[in-house]
């Protein structure tokens, strides 16, 4: 799917009628590039994009409340599912899905769509694998993100993650500045994040990396890490790899949680080659 205009926004619309909209940039297979925690996909993924797309058309994608898209009160997994999907059937053709961290990813590939020929998620999270005291800090500190967020205090919510992130992310992440970097500019979006969250838990479904999610799986996925990550990132990583049928791990040098803005031409470039040999199989 070739394009020629680097700023063309395209529209889908999803089930229950809510607008979903992305950014195209390049040319190349296709492939949907998911919003990360609370960050947009231009946000997420603005780095990546700048290398990405000399080999793939890059989709943006904005899921509902974000960006470009329209909003509705629902904003459950299966909802969330279904606006990726309704997008990636708008394209016309297979699509490559990538996704950082969040959950939507492995959601949505579980319903092992037509639509979808590959994945790529850079170090996705899994609670699994988290410890009981991590987890147990993990909940104070989202308690008090979402107080100052209710609230309004949207700059106060994100600089309490970012003064208690040494939990989840490595020293590297931290002394690169990047992870203060993203939730600042993300606090937009927070409330929207603890929304999603919310719903995700009141669903009664399977977490998205649980065993019950991830076998369902059975397209290609390439997992990526950095090798100065954060225990927990490894440890998830290993989690989801021993769980699907067709996967690939690869590493990236000198990077952690944050590679896709630090290291973002050696993410790209990895990702390039994945869905590209991906493509020309399926194609």
């Amino acid at each position: 799917m070739a394009q020629t205009d680097d700023n063309r926004i395209h529209r889908a619309v999803s089930n229950d009628g809510t607008e979903i909209a992305a950014r195209v940039i390049g040319q190349g297979p296709s492939v949907l590039l998911l919003p990360a925690g609370p960050g947009d996909s231009e946000l997420s993924w603005h780095h990546v994009c700048e290398f990405l797309s000399k080999d793939c058309t890059c989709h943006l994608l904005e899921t509902r409340g974000r960006s470009h898209s329209g909003d509705n009160a629902d904003h459950s997994p299966d909802r969330l599912v279904e606006d990726v999907l309704a997008y990636a059937r708008s394209v016309g053709e297979p699509v490559g899905i990538v996704g950082w961290g969040s959950a939507l990813w492995a959601r949505v590939a579980a319903r092992n769509p037509a639509e979808v020929f590959a994945v790529t998620v850079y170090e996705p999270g899994a609670g699994e694998v988290m410890n009981p005291e991590s987890g147990k800090r993990m909940g104070e500190i989202f308690a008090k993100v979402g107080e100052h967020a209710a609230a309004g205090r949207l700059d106060e919510a994100a600089q309490t993650f970012i003064e208690n992130c040494d939990v989840i992310y490595s020293q590297a992440d931290i002394d690169s500045g990047a992870a203060a970097e993203f939730w600042k500019a993300a606090a937009e979006r927070l409330p929207l994040f603890l929304q999603e969250s919310k719903q995700a838990s009141a669903s009664g479904q399977p977490g998205a990396t649980s065993p019950e999610t991830l076998s369902k799986i059975q397209i290609p996925v390439l997992l990526m890490r950095g090798d100065r990550t954060g225990k927990w990132f490894n440890d998830s990583i290993e989690h989801v790899a021993g769980l699907l049928p067709d996967t690939t791990i690869h590493q990236i040098k000198n990077a952690a949680h944050f590679g896709p803005i630090t290291h973002a031409e050696a993410v790209a470039g990895e990702m390039a080659r994945f869905f590209t040999t991906t493509h020309a199989k399926v194609g």
